[in-house]
C-alpha cells in the first residue's frame, strides 16, 4: 500500500509541476481543530474566504478544513515553519513539509513532545550521531525515507517528497490531491 502511495505522489507531482510549496497536516488526538481554532494558535484573524479559481496571495497562508484536523498549503515558502509550528504541541499530530525552489525539503513531525526531524539532499550533521536517529515517531518509515537519498554506493530509489508527502498520508489518512488543493478555503495573512 505504501508504494502505490509514493507511486501516486511521484506521478502528481511531475504532472502538477510542484516546484517549492510547503504543507502541514495538524490532527487533533481529540475534538475537532476548526479553521477559527487553528487562527487563534497562529496569532491570527481570518482574512478570507477564497473560492477555487482565485488567485493565490503570496503572504497568504491558505488553510482546510479536512475531518476533525486542518491543512495548511504555502505556495510561496521561504522558512515560515516557525509560525506552522504554532499548530503543533501538546495533544496533536503534526506533519510540516516544505520544497524550496533550489529543492531542498524539509520534514518535521510532532506527536504531542516526540519530534521527528529530516533534511534533503544533506541530512542534518550532529556529532556522534547518526542522521536517521532524528526520525523520532518517523522511524518505522527509515527504510523508505533512506531511499530517498543518494549514497556513495547507490542512486536515490524514490523521489524524497512523493516519500514525504506519502508518509503524512499513511500517518494522518489526509491525502494531498487536486480535489483538497482546488476547494474553497480560508486565508490568513502569514506577516502577522
Amino acid at each position: 500500500m505504501l508504494d502505490e502511495i509514493v507511486t501516486y505522489y511521484t506521478d502528481m507531482l511531475d504532472r502538477l509541476c510542484f516546484d517549492f510549496f510547503a504543507y502541514t497536516v495538524t490532527i487533533p488526538d481529540s475534538g475537532v481543530l476548526t479553521i477559527e481554532d487553528a487562527m487563534r494558535r497562529l496569532g491570527a484573524a481570518p482574512a478570507a474566504v477564497r473560492s477555487p479559481g482565485e488567485p493565490v496571495d503570496s503572504d497568504r497562508l491558505s488553510l482546510y478544513q479536512v475531518g476533525n484536523g486542518v491543512v495548511t498549503l504555502d505556495w510561496h515558502p521561504v522558512e515560515r515553519q516557525e509560525i506552522t509550528d504554532r499548530l503543533a504541541g501538546d495533544g496533536f499530530q503534526h506533519w510540516y513539509l516544505c520544497v524550496d525552489i533550489d529543492g531542498n525539503t524539509i520534514m518535521y513531525a510532532r506527536y504531542g513532545a516526540a519530534e521527528g526531524y529530516l533534511e534533503h539532499p544533506e541530512p542534518a550533521d550532529i556529532p556522534f550521531t547518526p542522521w536517521t536517529d532524528r526520525f523520532g515517531p518517523l522511524s518505522p518509515y527509515t527504510e523508505l525515507l533512506v531511499s530517498g537519498y543518494d549514497s556513495e554506493e547507490a542512486e536515490a530509489r524514490v523521489d524524497i517528497t512523493a516519500a514525504y508527502l506519502a508518509v503524512i498520508e499513511m500517518e494522518s489518512g489526509v491525502r494531498l490531491d487536486e480535489e483538497l488543493m482546488e476547494s474553497p478555503h480560508s486565508e490568513v495573512s502569514i506577516f502577522t
